[in-house]
């Protein structure tokens, strides 16, 4: 008989990385868990969820390290939107100070 999962193991996927490190690192405690209540009897089980473990605990590694590559791509971003904007917010406060300065020196040369 092939290996099958039960449905209740058959959840919609988590929608982002976040979830989905959080759902592997209650995977890793439960097997923690059960590994600390076998017996010395059961020592190819115990090898086989260790390895399990520490498998779970490489893909949690490797999702964290792409999780922080993405958090450091979206920085790098708004980063670049601020520093835009800064560059705009410049423009305009140059363009207004000259035009006010030469509707102040208009002014002044119409009243004599």
């Amino acid at each position: 008989m092939p290996d099958t999962q039960p449905a209740a193991l058959a959840l919609p996927a988590p929608a982002s990385k976040d979830e989905i490190i959080r759902g592997l690192q209650d995977r890793v405690l439960k097997l923690e868990t059960i590994v600390a209540g076998l017996g010395s009897n059961q020592s190819d089980l115990r090898a086989e969820m260790r390895s399990e473990i520490a498998s779970l605990r490489t893909q949690i590694t490797d999702l964290k390290e792409e999780l922080g590559a993405d958090i450091k791509d979206v920085g790098s971003k708004v980063d670049r939107v601020i520093g835009g904007k800064a560059v705009v917010t410049a423009l305009i406060t140059l363009a207004t100070s000259i035009v006010g300065s030469g509707m102040v020196h208009l002014a002044i040369s119409v009243g004599k």
